[in-house]
């Protein structure tokens, strides 16, 4: 579709702040967290560049972003400052016990373009 629209495909990553949250199990130091969150968008950008060498090798144009902060927010921010047309999202993220998880629903309810909705990811061969 990006093809026949020479539409940019944006690939997004959130990794969670941890450091936003209160302790769970005593407290972490931050330089803790911040190997943690480091460690979380070395992954990330490896399996960014796994799926977009696989899925989008005839795409002509399309742009990696890894982000730290609340999911849902950083997607809704990354629309309005990328000027993005629609957003093409997994119903259900790395937990997927309910039919819709948290941060699908809160951009579902809240973006200002259109958003689909593709199978939990955990169904995907990626």
């Amino acid at each position: 579709m990006a093809e026949k629209y020479g539409a940019t495909v944006y690939v997004l990553y959130v990794a969670e702040d941890l450091a936003d949250h209160k302790s769970w199990y005593g407290d972490f130091g931050l330089s803790h967290i911040n190997k943690i969150v480091e460690w979380e968008k070395e992954k990330a950008a490896e399996k960014q560049q796994e799926v977009c060498q696989k899925h989008l090798e005839d795409c002509a144009v399309y742009s990696r972003h890894i982000v730290v902060g609340d999911p849902a927010k950083e997607i809704l921010d990354f629309i309005v400052k990328e000027g993005i047309d629609m957003v093409v999202m997994c119903r259900k993220g790395e937990k997927g016990n309910f039919d819709m998880g948290s941060v699908a629903q809160k951009v579902v309810s809240n973006s200002p373009v259109p958003v689909v909705m593709i199978p939990n990811a955990k169904n995907i061969n990626f």
